[in-house]
């Protein structure tokens, strides 16, 4: 993949991150190897870059035979970003996905839309999912959000259908990971998993397999 990944937001350039190689986020510092330079180049731009849509990073405690109404409490909203640098200032500063206790998850969402099945704007909508092993987890959340926020995933499915959100989920010996889009019934022409192993094309994508939110057993209307 580049060196460096450069989002172009209304004419303006800016050096989001230098990328490292897989496996070299430090899981201690939550900023991954190299990405200093890089952060610091986007911090020191005068001028917010704008991303082209809002979003919200979410927290999601597991509580084991939830309600729905538990759920959705325990369901909370860490950061709205709509900015490069605001987006950075918030992923360098929160727990990462590696971090996550079992089976709690994050969730980066467009503002407006909470990552329930249920919600109005995405009850017609699915999930693409798929695991990589525990090592990978940080590696593949921060690829896939720079993916994401760089409208990387605009042309692999309808533009009346566009990818709105990323989870991770913390398990025992793996990670799972979804990526959500707002109608079921174009999955079948989409690339978004051959997108994505372009972008993990180092990574080990287990078990992939897209699910209707309807198909679930425990969504409820």
């Amino acid at each position: 993949m580049p060196s460096s990944l450069v989002f172009q937001q209304n004419g303006v350039g800016a050096m989001a991150l230098a990328s490292s190689p897989r496996g070299a986020d430090n899981v201690e510092s939550k900023s991954p190897s190299g990405s200093e330079n890089g952060a610091s180049a986007v911090a020191g731009v005068a001028t917010p870059i704008p991303l082209r849509n809002d979003w919200v990073f979410w927290h999601d405690k597991f509580v084991a035979n939830a309600t729905p109404a538990e759920y959705t409490e325990n369901l909370k909203e860490i950061a709205d970003v709509n900015t490069v640098q605001s987006f950075w200032s918030v992923y360098n500063n929160i727990t990462g996905p590696e971090r996550l206790t079992l089976r709690c998850s994050l969730h980066f969402i467009h503002k407006g839309v909470k990552p329930l099945w249920e919600d109005p704007k995405n009850e017609h909508g699915g999930a693409w999912n798929f695991r990589t092993a525990k090592g990978d987890t940080a590696f593949v959340w921060r690829e896939l959000l720079m993916a994401l926020i760089g409208e990387q995933f605009e042309d692999t499915i309808s533009k009346d259908d566009q990818i709105f959100g990323l989870s991770v989920s913390a398990r025992w010996n793996s990670d799972i990971f979804q990526i959500w889009n707002m109608d079921s019934s174009l999955k079948e022409n989409s690339t978004v998993m051959e997108k994505v192993a372009e972008i993990l094309k180092d990574v080990q994508i287990q078990s992939p397999f897209y699910k209707a939110h309807k198909d679930h057993d425990h969504f409820k209307m």
